[in-house]
């Protein structure tokens, strides 16, 4: 008996929130792992991080379809294809921003995300959100441009731009995702990693020395921690609206300077701190509403 038929749509919708919810806390710490990389430069970390995402992510593919692995690859087409590139780039950008600014100054850009595939997913798949979730979303807006204000430092424009590039790219991805919910996208995330790789070896002409320690770093932040938080967001774009799926990563925005802060000690605003307090408070709230108040069908939820 496949795996979905055991739970109901709201049994679903209830694991991809707690997966989203997971994954944001724990790729939340890579701010930490970059900033601990002591000698491999950007590209070299691309590649590296690139090589263990890919690599992990393939083999959990291989372990889930084993020998119609293949025919599971070729079903995610040109959509696939196109996902896949998209989200090379963004995975690209987000380093080479966490490396040019500052930590805040990167999650705080990327926190448009949730509004940037709103206002796609309204266009683009005519995708309503639920009252409670456009009054989140206004909320944790609000937090974000208290840290935002707070952090946002003279002299680091590419990093922030960069950053911009890496929101709108991963929007996009998501409305691929959502717009092809009924095939399991996990084959994009391959080739996403595949993209990444290529740039960067053509780039450094193929050499790419690394030490034992920064390998290892690397190996955490795109085999062990991109690579969960990436299956958690494919499965959830299935069960969760676009916007819905990526209004998770305020958890990332709000815990990923925090961290940097607490074991970097990369300075960090008081506004980081009041501002994310909001964001929490706001997600947490449309939890509960969610989760215990309403008490709505599955075929009336999105």
């Amino acid at each position: 008996m496949k795996f979905k038929n055991f739970f109901s749509f709201q049994d679903m919708r209830f694991w991809a929130i707690l997966m989203m919810t997971v994954g944001s806390i724990v790729i939340s710490f890579n701010g930490v792992v970059l900033r601990n990389i002591e000698f491999a430069d950007n590209w070299t970390v691309i590649f590296y991080r690139a090589l263990s995402f890919s690599s992990s992510i393939f083999l959990f593919i291989l372990f889930k379809y084993r020998k119609s692995v293949f025919g599971q690859i070729r079903q995610i087409g040109l959509h696939g294809l196109l996902a896949s590139l998209v989200l090379g780039f963004s995975n690209i950008c987000f380093i080479l921003s966490m490396t040019t600014t500052t930590v805040a100054n990167t999650v705080f850009t990327i926190s448009l995300i949730p509004f940037i595939t709103a206002i796609l997913a309204l266009y683009i798949l005519q995708e309503k959100l639920l009252p409670i979730t456009v009054y989140t979303m206004v909320v944790a807006f609000f937090g974000v441009t208290i840290m935002f204000y707070g952090s946002l430092q003279i002299g680091e424009l590419w990093g922030n731009i960069l950053a911009l590039i890496t929101a709108i790219c991963f929007s996009i991805f998501t409305i691929i995702l959502r717009s092809n919910k009924t095939i399991d996208m996990l084959p994009c995330l391959v080739f996403s990693g595949l993209i990444a790789m290529i740039a960067s070896f053509l780039l450094k002409t193929g050499s790419l020395p690394i030490s034992f320690h920064d390998f290892i770093l690397c190996f955490l932040l795109g085999g062990l921690m991109s690579g969960f938080v990436n299956c958690c967001f494919v499965f959830a774009t299935r069960h969760l609206v676009a916007a819905e799926a990526t209004l998770f990563f305020f958890i990332e925005i709000v815990l990923t300077p925090t961290w940097v802060w607490l074991f970097v000690k990369e300075e960090t605003s008081r506004n980081t701190f009041v501002g994310g307090t909001i964001i929490l408070t706001a997600l947490l709230i449309r939890g509960i509403y969610l989760r215990f108040i309403v008490k709505r069908s599955s075929s009336d939820l999105p």
